[in-house]
């Protein structure tokens, strides 16, 4: 039971105090048998509870304060603390409760044993101090100089007031991970004047008994009544206020998420990954505590429109699996700058921009794109990239799987110190499994797919050379594939993708001598391709494979109609590709009139030379119609006639 509850650095907190506090009470009620005139404290005790019922929250906080504060610091001058004490702790206790049954909130007896004893704790210190300086007992019945009660009443109320605002605000700060001081700055400091007012309406009632009797204490309770009616009125004008903030903020980070949600849908294959890393952001700012307000709403913002200039970079540049080209890399950085230009025209309540702008820095100073170097690096930034990071590595892509937390925290650690900076790193592996997963919304999963099906991007065209005449070809061309070129023209019948994909290999072959092939055909009836022809020495491998449109390599290729040249051949064939020594992977589409009917691709343990790449690619237009029309003319043919493509299977020669 112990163990359960000092599982945290806010329980350990509230337990300690907790423990103190209920020492002071019970020393009190001990005291209190002792206590001379018990009907007239016992009468403020009324007065006080019955005060206590109308309460006043803290805007912005879980603490409450009232009137009855001054009956409280009366009882503790006119008849020593105790039973002042032991009052406050018991309304404390009913305040709390009162307020959990109001929010219907569940309620924890942790909770409200803090709620108790923090106050009456306070109260007790601050009794003490003013005996302590003013040299004086309980001044109930006493003709005394009242002149010397002013300045240990100040440190009375100062003293409780520093210790209760104190208290709470230490237990704020813990559990939502924040700035103690930050937190009392924000919710306790102008109530001081509620502390020190109480105080000098004790002093009255002081002097009221001095002069006349506890009787007179009565003909101040209108006076007190309205000084609450006007308390009340300014907090409530402090909530309407915090309650309108709150309604502008939800609809600001409303506006930036449905922003975030339509540049998302251009980069497919990172569904609700900008969501996802707003999510452990927070998560892991809140951890590393000391962030004000506007640089937490900042990486709030930032986290879902870092990749705004994305919209910027072409698709086939987005979407490309494998490694960049050096041009491809340099124009997927500028999505940096031009993000945060695009954002910079926005009037921004918090500072987003500098983190857009920085979030590809790298601690060492080899980032882009101003070579930012340390903490140089917004904060926010420096969160961003390691959770970026993270959940990309952890997030299922077309051509790989999600890799394990211990995999990807690996691969974060060994970037420590030198991409990232090293206490976000410690911070982020010591809570990363302590956050929560993110549960996406139904309504928002179904906008992202809504917008990502209506803002679906238009290909761009292979970037390939104009294709020749087919005259030009045969009298031009390279030698090797002259006869390719003659056969296309004269082929005639209906042969099928696997006698056609049979022929092309025979040629292609002395093309690409070393390397083993597999001829995809699209089916359209399933969005996927499939292989109709395996040829070489890892046909066995290769025989089979079927790959959804947009996934893995060559389902990349033929769901953008782009060449992909010497990427890794495990983006198609996972680890088996290691057993046959197939290193490099050249896929190339089939597309005619803007329809690609399948892939060629290739797989070899050496990287494809340019010369073969260009000769490829050269042919692949007259390639590419050759399957288009045979593909149309098989679905023109009559369902018996049709005959489902054989695999066929070449061995190497």
């Amino acid at each position: 039971m112990i163990r359960r509850f000092l599982r945290s650095p806010v329980d350990v907190y509230v337990g300690a105090t907790t423990a103190v506090g209920a020492a002071v009470v019970g020393w009190s009620v001990f005291a209190l048998w002792s206590t001379p005139h018990a009907r007239e404290w016992f009468a403020l005790a009324v007065l006080a509870m019955v005060t206590g019922r109308f309460p006043l929250r803290i805007p912005g906080t879980n603490a409450w304060f009232s009137i009855s504060d001054t009956f409280f610091i009366t009882s503790a001058l006119m008849f020593g603390p105790a039973p002042a004490t032991v009052t406050m702790a018991v309304d404390s206790l009913v305040i709390s409760y009162v307020a959990n049954v109001k929010t219907q909130r569940d309620l924890r007896l942790r909770r409200l044993f803090f709620n108790g004893s923090a106050p009456a704790l306070a109260f007790f210190c601050g009794a003490a101090v003013f005996f302590r300086l003013s040299g004086l007992g309980p001044v109930f019945g006493d003709h005394i100089n009242v002149d010397v009660l002013l300045l240990p009443l100040a440190c009375f109320a100062g003293v409780y007031f520093i210790l209760n605002s104190g208290l709470i605000s230490m237990a704020v700060a813990l559990q939502k991970q924040l700035s103690a001081v930050e937190v009392w700055r924000s919710h306790f400091m102008t109530l001081s004047l509620n502390y020190f007012a109480s105080a000098s309406a004790a002093f009255l009632l002081i002097v009221l008994t001095q002069y006349l009797s506890v009787i007179a204490l009565v003909a101040v309770i209108p006076l007190l009544a309205v000084i609450n009616l006007a308390m009340r009125s300014w907090t409530g004008r402090l909530e309407d206020a915090e309650q309108h903030v709150a309604t502008v903020d939800r609809l600001y980070l409303s506006t930036i998420g449905a922003l975030s949600t339509a540049i998302e849908a251009k980069d497919g294959v990172t569904s609700s990954h900008i969501h996802r890393v707003q999510h452990y952001a927070m998560g892991l700012a809140r951890a590393l505590g000391g962030l004000d307000e506007p640089t937490m709403k900042a990486i709030q913002a930032a986290a879902l429109l870092h990749d705004t200039g994305k919209l910027a970079v072409p698709e086939r540049i987005l979407n490309k699996p494998g490694k960049l080209t050096p041009t491809e890399f340099e124009t997927m950085k500028l999505h940096v700058d031009v993000g945060a230009d695009i954002l910079s025209s926005i009037d921004f309540p918090y500072p987003v921009v500098p983190i857009v702008r920085a979030h590809h820095e790298n601690w060492d100073g080899t980032g882009y794109p101003n070579r930012l170097k340390g903490v140089e690096i917004p904060i926010g930034a420096r969160i961003l990239s390691v959770v970026d990071c993270y959940d990309a590595l952890t997030s299922d892509r077309p051509y790989r799987a999600a890799m394990t937390d211990d995999d990807a925290l690996g691969i974060i650690r060994a970037r420590r110190g030198t991409m990232y900076d090293p206490i976000v790193v410690d911070m982020f592996e010591r809570v990363c499994r302590d956050i929560a997963p993110m549960q996406v919304k139904p309504q928002l999963q179904k906008a992202i797919q809504q917008i990502t099906k209506a803002v679906a991007p238009v290909q761009e065209q292979p970037i390939a050379p104009v294709a020749a005449p087919a005259a030009a070809v045969v009298n031009d061309g390279p030698e090797s594939l002259r006869a390719l070129a003659n056969l296309a023209r004269v082929v005639s019948g209906r042969p099928s993708m696997a006698d056609l994909s049979s022929l092309i290999w025979s040629h292609v072959h002395h093309v690409v001598p070393n390397a083993s092939c597999a001829f995809f055909v699209n089916d359209h009836a399933t969005d996927a391709v499939k292989v109709a022809f395996v040829a070489g020495d890892a046909a066995s491998l290769l025989q089979g494979l079927e790959m959804k449109l947009g996934e893995r390599l060559t389902g990349w290729v033929a769901e953008h109609q782009q060449p992909m040249v010497n990427s890794d051949a495990k983006l198609d064939l996972g680890a088996e590709a290691s057993l046959y020594k197939l290193n490099y992977c050249l896929a190339l589409p089939l597309v005619a009139d803007g329809q690609v009917a399948g892939v060629l691709s290739l797989y070899s343990a050496e990287s494809f030379k340019e010369e073969q790449t260009q000769t490829l690619q050269f042919v692949m237009p007259h390639l590419g119609q050759m399957f288009v029309s045979l593909s149309r003319r098989s679905s023109d043919s009559p369902p018996a006639a049709a005959a489902k493509p054989s695999l066929r299977v070449v061995a190497s020669r």
